[in-house]
């Protein structure tokens, strides 16, 4: 560990408590993603249009309630905060497993567990991100994001495969009992952590108004946004239609599932890594990304063998993380009094995307199927590099937040 801490990419696993907080979220995020793909191939079971509805629950308490729960994680112990919000996630996959055991897991059930999933997501996001810089130096910031990110990707890679076992060998019960179990591991592992103070800071009026103005006026961080909606509502919809796809048109089953997923978060494994090697995105970092995103996805909507429909699928996932990796590094460019308020933008912007993209994506399916669908992501994806190349921003964004547009 010492020799590999040397490294400046990984320097920050030279902080006891930051490698702490690793080990508790690499199976954390790993048995989360054997979840959504258990819960995935049960609701397809049940209704397969249903699943689209499944996503946008899970999503939208965070497009409500992020904001809110964004000033809240500054009011409060931020290590604390988290903890309470692994262990209702955790007691939520705890009753996900014994609904099923019991064999009453239907689709209200599941809307009301993942609709309470979603708020306590809502509150396990923000804590989590502001927990992260309470545990290094300031100068191994960019060595703990990176880190994050990889293990986050390396999470869901290894959980969609972790999820398709599972589900194929013992079934979903097992797959919600495991992560249950790994929600009170990160509990203990947070407890055992010891962070700098949080800042615990006093209400003010206007805040949240005045970052959205700020978003609003600097060209560059709104054209990011703006594409990133696009994307995130109309053509980053594989959690609806991945499964649809291989159950309808693959004529495939749970294990296939989640190869589809396996594939898809390998792809955006790839993208991270090749991201992070590449150092800062270029000027047409966003429009590239928008452009091979619309490619793999009309790929995997015209695929014909299971091979290709899985290679279209980690383009996609590719293509996304490098997006995601453009949009970030441009939103850091922001004001620094206004770089917290920009990042949770960003996160209802990327979240209520999703939550919307959801039922979108199943109306799309129940009318014309899930190829159709595909190919209206990837058209979708086109407008989206259209509207970045078409609002190309000068070299400088950051901009005061009382300077007139």
């Amino acid at each position: 560990m010492a020799t590999l801490a040397g490294h400046p990419a990984v320097a920050a696993l030279r902080v006891p408590a930051f490698r702490r907080y690793l080990l508790g979220q690499l199976p954390s995020v790993t048995c989360s993603w054997a979840q959504v793909v258990a819960l995935s191939w049960v609701v397809v079971g049940l209704n397969p249009h249903a699943l689209g509805w499944v996503v946008a629950l899970q999503f939208l308490p965070s497009l409500l309630l992020g904001p809110w729960f964004g000033a809240v994680t500054d009011r409060y112990d931020r290590r604390r905060l988290l903890m309470l919000a692994e262990a209702g996630l955790g007691l939520i996959a705890l009753s996900y497993a014994l609904v099923s055991a019991a064999g009453g897991l239907g689709l209200p059930v599941i809307y009301l567990l993942v609709t309470a999933w979603g708020v306590l997501n809502a509150l396990d996001t923000p804590a989590r991100r502001a927990l992260v810089p309470m545990l290094i130096p300031r100068e191994l910031g960019g060595s703990a994001s990176a880190l994050t990110g990889t293990v986050l990707l390396v999470g869901m890679t290894a959980g969609s495969a972790l999820g398709a076992a599972l589900v194929g060998v013992a079934g979903p019960t097992v797959a919600f009992a495991v992560n249950a179990a790994s929600f009170a591991a990160d509990v203990v592992l947070l407890w055992t952590i010891r962070s700098g103070a949080s800042p615990l800071v006093g209400r003010a009026p206007g805040q949240i108004r005045a970052g959205l103005r700020y978003v609003w006026h600097t060209p560059a961080l709104r054209t990011a946004l703006l594409v990133l909606a696009v994307v995130a509502t109309f053509s980053f919809t594989v959690q609806v239609t991945a499964p649809v796809f291989v159950l309808v048109s693959l004529h495939g089953g749970a294990s296939l599932v989640g190869i589809a997923f396996t594939a898809g978060a390998a792809g955006s494994l790839a993208g991270a890594l090749t991201a992070a090697a590449l150092g800062g995105p270029g000027p047409q970092a966003i429009t590239r990304a928008t452009l091979g995103m619309a490619a793999a996805l009309a790929v995997t909507a015209a695929a014909p063998t299971v091979p290709v429909a899985l290679a279209g699928l980690a383009g996609v996932g590719f293509a996304w993380s490098i997006l995601i990796a453009a949009v970030i590094a441009t939103l850091q460019h922001a004001e620094a009094s206004m770089t917290g308020r920009v990042m949770a933008t960003l996160s209802v912007v990327l979240l209520g995307g999703m939550a919307a993209g959801g039922p979108v994506a199943s109306a799309e399916i129940a009318l014309a199927g899930p190829r159709t669908a595909l190919a209206l992501s990837a058209a979708a994806a086109l407008i989206a590099a259209q509207l970045s190349h078409s609002h190309q921003p000068g070299p400088t964004i950051a901009r005061k937040a009382g300077d007139p547009p």
